[in-house]
């Protein structure tokens, strides 16, 4: 299966997006405290990233919304719940995307040879089955979209968003040197 690797313009959330009236203030503000700590404070919109966890939450909702939406419920059969949160695959997941990172690798095994299942396993979680998926992009909402745009009713990274068995999931998100983001969703039916 081939996995995303595409590189686009950063994205940035209505809900991140400052408002006229509270940045006038912050301005206005800072300008009675004098321009030394306006330039100190005052971050510019166009540098703002969303901390990783952040990203890793609008992830999970990401997924979730793609598993109940109704434009799924034939390849879904209508079964497909939204995931829990697990962290112990959150941690598997983070601790994967950032050996990527700072490694300059992409994909689904380890540095020391580990493939998903193995990591999974270590962690101590319990699976009936596991599934990976793994993104190199911008931001979170290309990844997703990116992922959904597979082809229906196969093994793939939409496969393994909709597959009705799994019950649980964590997300690790961590940014390369350039920004780019490495993604890691880690699924798992859990025993």
């Amino acid at each position: 299966m081939t996995t995303p690797m595409r590189h686009a313009i950063p994205f940035v959330s209505r809900l991140l997006e400052p408002r006229p009236a509270v940045l006038a203030a912050v301005l206005l503000g800072a300008a009675a405290l004098g321009a030394s700590v306006c330039a100190q404070q005052v971050m510019p919109v166009a540098n703002y990233r969303p901390r990783t966890d952040q990203l890793e939450v609008q992830m999970l909702d990401l997924v979730n919304h793609d598993r109940t939406d109704p434009s799924t419920v034939q390849e879904t059969k209508g079964r497909a719940r939204p995931l829990q949160w697990d962290g112990r695959l959150a941690e598997v997941a983070r601790l994967h995307s950032e050996e990527m990172a700072r490694e300059g690798f992409f994909g689904h095994e380890g540095m020391d040879g580990s493939n998903p299942a193995n990591r999974v396993t270590r962690a101590g979680v319990q699976w009936r089955s596991t599934g990976e998926n793994i993104a190199k992009c911008r931001d979170v909402a290309e990844a997703e979209e990116i992922f959904m745009d597979e082809p229906k009713f196969q093994q793939n990274h939409r496969g393994n968003i909709l597959n009705p068995s799994y019950t649980h999931i964590g997300v690790g998100i961590a940014r390369g040197p350039d920004g780019t983001l490495y993604i890691t969703q880690e699924f798992a039916q859990e025993q």
